[in-house]
């Protein structure tokens, strides 16, 4: 059995790589895949299935181990690019509008705000911006528990707009420990030339 390492990866490599090693083995003989990307592991089991074959998946943490038969088909002419799809959108932008997440317990919601904005430079796809207005200006000030949080943001390409009404309704001009003021005008733009707006 031909065993493929794509762990780190992404699509289209992985499919590639599968592609390439199925071509080369003989009829009958098996491939283990390991992959630690669920996308590229959904476009992998479709690809699979396409070609007549049905993968067996199996997980232990993130690693996903996925076992396959070489398929009857002629693969040299499968195209593997229109199987390299993802889950997220070209662009999106984080709309963040109160200090707490959710409703319900103060104290809850502020943790979860909290670990929410901590979390959001782990992801794969990172957000264009991240747009604070009302109490969510209140995050950007220097002693707000996500001001590190939103500078790392901020170092990693990302822009932070602060409403300035709201800036100077709470009266936090001399507060702010991260960000750029912005006009509702740029914000607006902001959010309509977006792919997708988070709000939490």
């Amino acid at each position: 059995m031909k065993t493929l390492d794509t762990k780190g990866l992404k699509c289209p490599q992985p499919l590639i790589m599968l592609k390439e090693a199925l071509v080369d083995l003989k009829m009958g003989e098996e491939i283990r895949v390991e992959i630690d990307n669920d996308t590229s592991l959904k476009n992998l089991v479709t690809y699979l299935k396409d070609q007549g074959v049905e993968p067996q998946v199996s997980s232990a943490g993130a690693v996903h181990t996925l076992v396959s038969l070489k398929p009857e088909k002629d693969l040299a002419g499968s195209n593997t690019a229109i199987y390299c799809t993802t889950d997220l959108p070209t662009s999106y932008v984080v709309c963040i509008k109160g200090e707490r997440m959710g409703d319900g317990d103060p104290e809850l919601g502020s943790l979860l705000m909290e670990t929410f904005v901590d979390t959001l430079k782990l992801q794969e796809q990172l957000p264009t911006h991240v747009v604070l207005y009302n109490g969510g200006v209140k995050l950007a000030m220097k002693e707000s528990p996500v001001c590190s949080s939103l500078s790392e943001l901020e170092e990693l390409g990302i822009r932070i707009m602060l409403c300035s009404t709201c800036i100077d309704h709470y009266g936090l001009q001399f507060d702010i420990g991260v960000g750029m003021i912005s006009n509702m005008v740029v914000i607006t733009e902001t959010l309509a030339a977006a792919g997708h707006v988070i709000t939490p």
